[in-house]
């Protein structure tokens, strides 16, 4: 059963830590532009906390999660930020503009206990990498914190609408509101009334939760679990042992699941001429024009248009300055002899296929990791190709919902950044301290 708690929120006074829109960031995988705008943005941006500076070997500086520690200590120490007195969930609202609509979106911020996944309460969909949990398990352990929340997803059964039940909750006035640059406008309203929140995890308490986004600090979160029970005196309502989480229907229409774009970054002239090879040989290829502006948006909007029945990407780079439209042929997986048409879903899927029958036929693993990039943005991707920060760059299309929801029922994952989940949350509107007990 899932087990859904209030708990004690930290969050800035805007007395001392000034306006709340300022200081609100993405979570924190961002570019290094992003970094050093958010820190120029405000002194008491939580980037200092969810992702301070790197600086690497230099000995006259503490670590980044040092850092962190020793500046939400200080904010803390000043009043910047508060602990809320009593135990809350927080009902947030956002509001956002896309695709020329306006959308709304609500979800509820809570403390999740946090339980391995062969228990079937929290589900992933998608793989991790050592390397970034290995850094926000880090930050935890220095910095005792978590800054950012969780995006989780759950179905409303019939007779527990609790979206209809935070959407009643969001008619009075909110407690704070934000609209940081570039994000969506936030309101937030924190409950406190012990029925009220009762009557939320109960609610929830039958319900499967489906990982979004934060897979990387998910698993960091069960590693710092695990680090932490084992330590005298901690009990069963130990924060240690629960993940700040907002929890989103998973039919909400203001949330958007969007393609996650690979880039080859960093590969030998060999590795790259293979690359090229295997995709003139597995795939239909079609030229594309692109045209003068948003090449990126209307690249995806091409690629959009395959049937959902074939296995789609775009290419950039496969020759100078070409765009194609790569159909990536039926194929058999060794020994099976079943076409992949027919194959598990999760198997089928643009970005599977693209890893198993593509980038791995040419990269073994680590060298997978060390040139295949992520890019958020199809702009991005194709603006690296032209100016030469990345050798060849694909461009995916969003997985549909329903294929994540398949990943749970075959208890299977998705390549690592498969789903895009749109848009980002927040971090710093509440942070969770992992100190003490809830």
């Amino acid at each position: 059963m899932a087990d859904v708690r209030p708990f004690r929120g930290i969050r800035y006074d805007s007395a001392q830590g000034g306006d709340l829109s300022l200081n609100l960031c993405p979570t924190y995988v961002i570019s290094t532009d992003e970094q050093n705008e958010l820190y120029n943005r405000s002194p008491h941006n939580v980037i200092r906390l969810e992702l301070a500076y790197d600086w690497g070997s230099d000995a006259a500086h503490a670590s980044r999660y040092a850092r962190a520690a020793e500046t939400r200590r200080a904010w803390l120490e000043a009043g910047i930020l508060r602990r809320d007195e009593t135990p809350s969930m927080y009902v947030v609202e956002e509001r956002f503009s896309f695709r020329d609509g306006q959308y709304r979106r609500i979800g509820l911020l809570a403390a999740v206990r946090v339980e391995p996944y062969e228990k079937g309460i929290i589900l992933p969909h998608e793989s991790t990498e050592p390397g970034p949990t290995a850094d926000r398990l880090a930050l935890m352990r220095t910095a005792r914190s978590n800054f950012s929340p969780l995006m989780v997803l759950y179905r409303d059964g019939r007779d527990t609408p609790i979206a209809t039940l935070l959407w009643q909750i969001a008619r009075r006035e909110p407690d704070l509101s934000a609209g940081p640059p570039g994000q969506p406008a936030v309101r937030v309203w924190r409950v406190t009334d012990a029925a009220m929140t009762g009557a939320l995890s109960g609610a929830l308490r039958d319900t499967r939760l489906l990982i979004a986004d934060g897979h990387h600090r998910y698993q960091a979160a069960l590693e710092y679990s695990d680090f932490a029970r084992r330590k005298p005196g901690a009990g069963p309502d130990a924060a240690s042992g629960f993940r700040m989480m907002t929890l989103i229907e998973i039919d909400d229409p203001g949330l958007f699941l969007l393609g996650y774009h690979r880039a080859v970054e960093g590969a030998s002239s060999n590795e790259l001429e293979a690359l090229r090879e295997k995709i003139k040989q597995s795939c239909d290829l079609r030229r594309w024009q692109a045209p003068d502006t948003n090449v990126g948006p209307a690249f995806e909007l091409e690629i959009a248009r395959a049937p959902a029945s074939q296995t789609v990407f775009g290419v950039v780079g496969l020759s100078p300055g070409a765009f194609h439209v790569a159909t990536l042929r039926p194929s058999c997986p060794a020994g099976t002899g079943i076409p992949s048409t027919e194959a598990k879903t999760i198997d089928t899927t643009d970005y599977a296929r693209l890893h198993d029958e593509i980038l791995r036929s040419v990269l073994d693993a680590d060298r997978e990791l060390r040139v295949v990039n992520v890019k958020h943005h199809s702009e991005q991707g194709v603006a690296d190709v032209a100016e030469g920060r990345s050798q060849m760059a694909f461009v995916m299309r969003a997985i549909p919902r329903s294929v994540a929801e398949a990943a749970l029922s075959e208890r299977r994952l998705l390549p690592v950044k498969s789903t895009y989940f749109h848009p980002k949350l927040s971090a710093g509107l509440v942070i969770q301290s992992l100190e003490g007990d809830l």
